[in-house]
C-alpha cells in the first residue's frame, strides 16, 4: 500500500503525502488507473467534483463515482478534489469555449453569499464521492488581470468559502495561477489582512517544470510551511504508461503531515537495519547474527536468537537454502540475505512517497543486494534510483515502483545474468571468530548463489 492509504469507508482527501500527482479533465477509466498505479510515479489525482464552471462537469465524467473513489483509494491512490465555480469579475471567458464561466458579484455581501453557497455544494459533492470530514476542497480561481476592485472581491469570496468549510468540519484549498490569486492571498497573509481566514492549502500553478513545492516569485517561503502546498509544474502534456495515454497536468504535493516514516518494528527485539549485510558463517558473532537468526526463526527454522553463529544456525541456514533449491554452504551470501529480508506480505505497489514497514523491508533487501538506498523508511528519490537499478539488473520492466514481480525476484534472488552489476563494490570486514572467510564476495559480484 501507499503511505497511509485512504482505505477507510470515508477517506480524507488528500491525506498525508509527499510525492507526485496529476490532474486530468476527465477521471480516467479503472484500466488506466490500475496501469498507471503500477507503472507511473503518480500517487495522487485531481478530480473535478463540483462547480458550475467545470469544463468537465458531471455529464462528461463517465467513470467518476463513489465506487470509483473507493476502489482507487483501496489501491493506494490519493485525491485532490477540485471545485470550479464563479470567477473573478475581471476574468475573461473564451467565447469559443463550451463552458462560459460565471462571475462573482461585484457586491461584497452578494459575493460572500455566493461563496457560502458554493462551499455547501462542494461539501455535498465530497460526501457524494465518499470523502470524510477533514477533507480539503480546492477552490479553482482561474487567472485574471488583477485590479484592486477585483482583488477585493476575490479575497472576500475566498474568505467566506474557507469560513464555511471550517464551520462544517472541512478544510479549504486555493488553486490559482501564481501571479493571480496565489500572489494575492500571500500578500494578504503578509499584510495580516484583518478578518481574513487563510486557506489551509495553497495549490500554485507555476509552469517551471520542476517537481517541488517552491512558490517562486509568487508564494513566499514564509507562508504555508507545514505540508500545505501543491505545485502544478507542467501543464497539458500527453503522458503514456502501459500504452495508456492521458493528457494531464503534473503536480508535486506536500500535504497533511507529509510522508513520514513509520517507526521500525523490531522483530525478535533485535536490530534489523545495517549499512551492509556481511557474509556470516560458523563462529561469526555480532548483531548481524541476531538479525539472521531472527529471519530464520520467522521461517520456522530456528527457535533461539542470540549473537553467535553456531551449529543450529548453520543447519537452519542450509535448510533455508535447500528450500530455495540452493546448495548447502553453511554461510550467508547476498542472495540469502536479500531473500530473507524481502520475505513478507506483498503490498500492491510501493512508489515515491510510500511509507510503512514494507518500505523498511524493501530498503534492507536492496542494501543486501548491493545497492545503496537511503535507509529512511520513506520511498524517496534514492530508493527510486535503487529500485530502477535492481529492476534493470533483474530484467524486470523499468518501473519506478515495487510490485509483486520485484518482491518475487528478491525472494527468489537467483543468479543474475552474466555481467549484471547491482552496485559499486564495498569492502567488508569479516564477522566471525576464527579463520577469515573468503575475500572478495560482494553484493555486486555475487548477487547470485
Amino acid at each position: 500500500m501507499l503511505t497511509s492509504p485512504a482505505t477507510a469507508a470515508t477517506p480524507k482527501a488528500p491525506g498525508n503525502f509527499t510525492g507526485h500527482g496529476f490532474d486530468a479533465c476527465v477521471a480516467p477509466s479503472q484500466s488506466v488507473m490500475d496501469t498507471w498505479n503500477l507503472q507511473s510515479p503518480f500517487s495522487a489525482i485531481g478530480i473535478y467534483i463540483s462547480g458550475n464552471s467545470r469544463y468537465c462537469g458531471d455529464k462528461y465524467q463517465p467513470h467518476l463515482s463513489k465506487s470509483w473513489v473507493s476502489k482507487n483509494a483501496a489501491n493506494g491512490w490519493r485525491f485532490i478534489p477540485i471545485h470550479v465555480g464563479r470567477q473573478s469579475p475581471c476574468f475573461k471567458n473564451n467565447p469559443n469555449s463550451r463552458v462560459q464561466k460565471k462571475h462573482m458579484s461585484t457586491n461584497v455581501t452578494t459575493a460572500r453569499r455566493q461563496a457560502r453557497s458554493e462551499a455547501r455544494e462542494t461539501i455535498a459533492a465530497l460526501k457524494k464521492y465518499g470523502f470524510g470530514a477533514g477533507s480539503v476542497s480546492y477552490l479553482d480561481i482561474e487567472w485574471y488581470a488583477r485590479t484592486s476592485k477585483c482583488d477585493r472581491i476575490v479575497l472576500e469570496f475566498a474568505d467566506a468559502w474557507t469560513e464555511y468549510l471550517h464551520a462544517k468540519g472541512y478544510k479549504s484549498g486555493l488553486y490559482s495561477s501564481g501571479s493571480a490569486a496565489i500572489k494575492l492571498v500571500d500578500e494578504a497573509r503578509a499584510a495580516k489582512r484583518k478578518g481574513f481566514t487563510l486557506p489551509d492549502h495553497m495549490w500554485i500553478a507555476w509552469v517551471n517544470k520542476v517537481a517541488d513545492t517552491d512558490g517562486g516569485p509568487y508564494l513566499s517561503d514564509a507562508g504555508w510551511t507545514n505540508h500545505q502546498r501543491i505545485h502544478q509544474y507542467h501543464n497539458g502534456v500527453d503522458v503514456t504508461y502501459g500504452k495508456k495515454t492521458v493528457n494531464i497536468d503534473k503536480n508535486y504535493l506536500d500535504v497533511g503531515k507529509g510522508s513520514v516514516a513509520a517507526k521500525q518494528t523490531l522483530r525478535c527485539g533485535v536490530k534489523m537495519t545495517f549499512t551492509s549485510y556481511p557474509q556470516l558463517q560458523l563462529g561469526s558473532q555480532g548483531p548481524e547474527v541476531a538479525a539472521l537468526e531472527c529471519l530464520l526463526r520467522g521461517q520456522g527454522l530456528l527457535k533461539a536468537v542470540d549473537t553467535t553463529f553456531g551449529k543450529g544456525t548453520e543447519r537452519a541456514l542450509d535448510a533455508y537454502r535447500a528450500s530455495k533449491g540452493w546448495p548447502a554452504t553453511g554461510r550467508t551470501t547476498p542472495a540469502t540475505w536479500t531473500a530473507l529480508l524481502a520475505h513478507g506480505g506483498t503490498p500492491r505497489v510501493l512508489k515515491e512517497g510510500s511509507v510503512g514497514q514494507s518500505v523498511w523491508r524493501l530498503q534492507r533487501a536492496l542494501i543486501a543486494a548491493g545497492l545503496r538506498p537511503r535507509m529512511s523508511g520513506v520511498y524517496d528519490d534514492k530508493t527510486v534510483k535503487a529500485v530502477k537499478a535492481y529492476r534493470k539488473a533483474r530484467k524486470l520492466p523499468a518501473y519506478p515502483t515495487t510490485e509483486s514481480k520485484m518482491w518475487a525476484a528478491e525472494a527468489r534472488q537467483d543468479r543474475l545474468s552474466h555481467g549484471s552489476r547491482l552496485g559499486a563494490p564495498r569492502r567488508r570486514r569479516p564477522h566471525q571468530v576464527g579463520p577469515e572467510h573468503p575475500r572478495g564476495i560482494r553484493g555486486c559480484d555475487r548477487a547470485g548463489l
